[in-house]
């Protein structure tokens, strides 16, 4: 796939991630507008419900009390009714008692006891109706029992759903002029809630005494009732992102992966080519007589193709094994063997070599004991393919300095070197197959990538660990840990 189209692919998924998420959180917020719309709608409507009941309270104990020092004599009253007596509607209009007054189109038709009774009940309301008017203007505690009020607002604010803690004060003359304040209220908060109504609003005399009500914990009981939604939104949207990402890890992966099996057959067919021509040039000197006649000759042409056909079967050896490492297919053969030993007989079998590289290989063996339950063949590669890297990856006379030493169950082996080091962007990936560092002088090593693969995966089927450590241009240092037994 075009890197180019993975990346534009890329680019709109993640607009569609954030464009889905935005129109959630725009639900969301629409959401939860709604349900405080809703919710101040159902304050409101106990407010009024509140303040319809207050102006309902049972005035009787006051009036009756006031009514009780009026020495009224009712026969006295009624003699001296004039008949034609009517209350003038400005009064009549704001009566208590509307069911009282005096049809004036039926007046005829009623006894004079009718009348009088009727009469007096009209007085007796226009009586009630300046009394409670009167009591309106004391302080707000003479008049309401404020604990009965308190849990009156609680059975008022329950029946519409509101089931929350509250505050509430009452305010007289100014809004900020509290006359009574519920323990625990925030003036603040009171001063600016929304949530107000007026007290005895059927009062002639006194409309401005206002009930204001809070609630402290409004805002957590409206974000508790979206936790549900909220939580969810966020669980699915991590949910796709994280399978956005993995999926498009697995797509780079996979197209990394590609490119590097490309840059392995490209290599590889290079490094056959190389000894198969070599094999047929030596073959074909073999077939001219006037070389083979001579046998110091023949013998260096046939020198060749053992040479040439063995680092053909180097390679596709290292190619095999590679294949069966991942099927699980290589059976390690683990006996009990000297790791000094090993690296002593590597070390002179690189003698030779070094020279060609103009290269020092320094030991330093202090691991004691130094016996180890391992494969021979295959660590014996793994050590190789570290030294060989220190040779080819050098841009200066190379130093490779061989150490052991024992450390915790096991024994560590380090490969140090002084050549070009790697970045930390390389680091985390040399052990990956078919990875070759595509920089500097390492471009043009020959190799498949997959030497330090194989390295890894032998130590790993010991269960040994191998750690690297490297700076550009300073050098880099294998550790490898083998067990004592695995």
């Amino acid at each position: 796939m075009n890197r180019h189209l993975l990346y534009f692919s890329f680019i709109l998924i993640v607009i569609g991630l954030l464009g889905v998420g935005v129109v959630q959180a725009l639900w969301l917020k629409a959401a939860i507008d709604n349900r405080k719309a809703n919710f101040d709608q159902r304050v409101y409507e106990s407010l009024e419900e509140i303040a319809y009941g207050i102006d309902n309270l049972d005035y009787k104990p006051y009036i009756e009390e006031f009514l009780s020092h009026l020495e009224l004599d009712s026969n006295n009253t009624s003699s001296n009714i004039p008949p034609s007596l009517k209350l003038p509607d400005s009064v009549q209009h704001i009566l208590p008692f509307p069911n009282a007054q005096i049809p004036s189109n039926s007046r005829k038709e009623i006894s004079k006891e009718e009348f009088e009774r009727l009469y007096k009940s009209q007085i007796q309301g226009f009586q009630e109706m300046l009394v409670r008017e009167m009591i309106t203007l004391r302080p707000i505690e003479e008049i309401i029992n404020i604990q009965q009020l308190e849990e009156f607002i609680r059975k008022i604010l329950v029946q519409h759903g509101i089931n929350l803690n509250f505050h509430f004060g009452i305010t007289e003359f100014a809004d900020n002029n509290f006359v009574y304040v519920s323990q625990g209220s925030d003036l603040g908060e009171l001063f600016h809630t929304p949530y107000t109504t007026k007290l005895f609003r059927k009062s002639l005399f006194d409309g401005q005494k206002l009930l204001k009500v809070t609630f402290p914990k409004q805002e957590k009981y409206l974000l508790i009732s979206f936790l549900m939604p909220i939580v969810s939104f966020i669980i699915f949207m991590l949910m796709i992102i994280l399978a956005f990402y993995v999926s498009y890890k697995i797509i780079f992966n996979q197209k990394r992966l590609s490119d590097m099996k490309t840059d392995f057959i490209n290599n590889m067919t290079h490094e056959l080519k190389t000894p198969i021509a070599t094999i047929s040039l030596a073959s074909e000197m073999l077939k001219d007589k006037s070389i083979t006649a001579n046998d110091s000759s023949r013998l260096r042409y046939a020198g060749i193709i053992y040479e040439e056909n063995k680092r053909l079967a180097n390679h596709v050896e290292q190619v095999l094994q590679i294949a069966r490492l991942e099927k699980g297919e290589i059976q390690l053969n683990k006996e009990e063997r000297d790791i000094h030993s090993i690296i002593r007989s590597l070390v002179h079998h690189f003698d030779l070599i070094s020279q060609d590289y103009n290269a020092i290989i320094e030991t330093q063996l202090n691991a004691n004991p130094s016996m180890l339950v391992i494969d021979e063949m295959h660590i014996t590669n793994a050590i190789k393919n570290l030294i060989d890297n220190a040779l080819k990856y050098n841009d200066k006379n190379p130093l490779i300095q061989i150490s052991t030493q024992n450390n915790d169950n096991g024994i560590s082996i380090s490969v140090k070197d002084n050549g070009i080091g790697l970045s930390k962007a390389n680091l985390n990936k040399i052990f990956e197959k078919f990875y070759r560092v595509q920089s500097g002088n390492i471009h043009d090593t020959k190799g498949f990538g997959l030497g330090l693969n194989y390295v890894k995966s032998i130590i790993d089927a010991h269960h040994g660990t191998i750690h690297v450590e490297s700076k550009l241009k300073e050098g880099t240092t294998f550790i490898i840990y083998l067990p004592y037994k695995n």
